[in-house]
């Protein structure tokens, strides 16, 4: 399968064609990112096994423990271990810019994510 996850746009789930099933059928996991840096999330995309595709939502949270106070910065959308990090950090900067939140909270950043399956129909 050779879609272009991430790399050129951020591709949300609208964005994949009509023919190809998305099998989410694992739970969700969670990624704590204690420095919101594009080295930190290169790492972790670069980390990623080849042929893996995962559904991420990006969050901030004020507590890791009990995700007590948790903003969704998007709608679910996927990427693989070739994804653009720059593209995803740009995305994710932009998203918390217009969210009207401040910076005067100790804010932790995560990655909610589940692999997935594409398969053609």
């Amino acid at each position: 399968m050779n879609l272009d996850l991430s790399r050129t746009e951020i591709t949300f789930l609208r964005d994949i064609p009509s023919n190809i099933k998305i099998d989410m059928d694992s739970g969700w996991k969670f990624n704590t990112f204690y420095d919101f840096s594009l080295i930190e999330i290169n790492t972790y995309i670069k980390s990623m096994e080849d042929n893996e595709t995962y559904m991420i939502v990006p969050v901030f949270t004020t507590s890791v423990t009990t995700y007590s106070a948790v903003l969704n910065l998007s709608s679910p959308f996927l990427i693989d271990n070739r994804s653009n990090p720059l593209l995803i950090i740009d995305f994710i900067a932009n998203q918390w810019k217009t969210s009207g939140f401040t910076n005067e909270l100790r804010i932790i950043f995560l990655f909610k994510l589940k692999r997935v399956r594409l398969i053609y129909k």
